[in-house]
């Protein structure tokens, strides 16, 4: 969504009731490939840009969330500068201007949608043992939907304006709330520039699984060499 979508002005100076929800893409750093650290410093560069321009037509921010953070204030800075330092510097100096940072995840239910996506990343045989797990990440994932939604509900008051710090684009929003995706040109880049990387990784596993097949064999060991046709036998 460009600029001229996502802002507005107020030219009569009065003081709006609208709730806004500011959707920031949580993307995780990659310390071993060589290239992002720089793609990734542009993109939270961008976004903070991009955010700065935004609170001057809506107004500061005063609500932070992060989708997978538990905990709320100073909890919820720690871990999210251990898992993000990029959105961590975005948070703190939001922090700084007077915003607070709310909980947004249920522990429980963010728990068990983790355990339940990691019993569906292993090799199932059964259909049965298969259908318990997708109906029990399913459940689950509605449940911990619905909380979230909840919690931007109670925690967004009239005319305020919050950050939230997002996973992917299909967090629910409650009706009544405003919703802009902040989603400077450095994301595309830096998401084109992963997917040629990862199509370079595919043909180079492909070509080493061609090179291997069309490898001769190992010899045979000469039956005379064994005793009793490759058995061990005592001596």
């Amino acid at each position: 969504m460009s600029d001229s979508q996502n802002l507005f002005n107020n030219p009569s100076g009065s003081v709006s009731t609208r709730r806004r929800a500011h959707m920031v893409r949580l993307v995780q750093p990659i310390p071993q490939l060589e290239g992002f650290e720089q793609l990734l410093t542009d993109y939270w560069n961008a976004v903070s840009n991009q955010m700065q321009r935004q609170e001057m037509s809506f107004g500061p921010i005063r609500r932070i969330f992060a989708e997978t953070v538990l905990g709320r204030g100073d909890d919820a800075m720690l871990m999210l500068r251990q898992m993000n330092p990029g959105a961590h510097q975005l948070a703190r100096s939001m922090v700084a201007s007077g915003a607070k940072f709310e909980d947004l995840e249920d522990t429980e239910l963010l728990h068990e949608v983790i355990d339940w996506t990691q019993c569906a990343s292993q090799r199932i045989s059964s259909q049965k043992v298969r259908s318990i797990i997708e109906n029990g990440h399913r459940e689950a994932s509605e449940a911990r939907m619905t909380h979230v939604a909840n919690r931007l509900e109670e925690a967004i008051a009239e005319g305020e304006s919050a950050l939230v710090f997002v996973v992917s684009a299909t967090m629910p929003i409650p009706e009544g709330i405003e919703r802009f995706i902040v989603s400077p040109p450095e994301l595309d880049r830096l998401e084109r520039w992963l997917q040629a990387k990862m199509e370079e990784a595919q043909r180079e596993l492909a070509a080493q699984a061609q090179a291997h097949s069309h490898s001769p064999s190992p010899e045979s060991p000469n039956p005379s060499q064994t005793s009793g046709g490759g058995l061990w036998t005592p001596s």
